[in-house]
């Protein structure tokens, strides 16, 4: 459990260090980027519907693990327009409350 947070940290400082950087260099309008890369049709579209739906499944998981309470609602709503910038310490929190059970970090209010 200790290499998933170490990996967990590392993970989370790069992706924000990432998004500060094209945040610096390119602005903070994203969707349409993201819109024109879908509306291409070429391998990028594939990489994006491919994160799309996975960000979608992996939102799901987040409401359902928390109880489909109105905080997890919002947690599902952040992972998806986050993704690791919402999920990696998401995680990270989950298993150290969790105290490394792995278990419980997949099943959350249903352990």
């Amino acid at each position: 459990m200790n290499a998933v947070r170490g990996f967990l940290v590392l993970a989370t400082i790069a992706i924000y260090a990432m998004t500060v950087t094209v945040v610096i260099g390119h602005g903070v309008n994203w969707p349409a980027v993201a819109v024109g890369d879908l509306l291409d049709l070429n391998w990028r579209s594939q990489f994006d519907l491919d994160f799309i739906l996975y960000l979608l499944l992996v939102s799901i998981w987040i409401v359902w693990r928390e109880g489909a309470t109105a905080r997890a609602y919002v947690f599902g709503v952040l992972n998806f327009m986050m993704g690791g910038m919402f999920a990696f310490p998401y995680l990270l929190h989950a298993s150290v409350a969790a105290r490394g059970r792995v278990r419980t970090v997949l099943l959350g209010v249903h352990d």
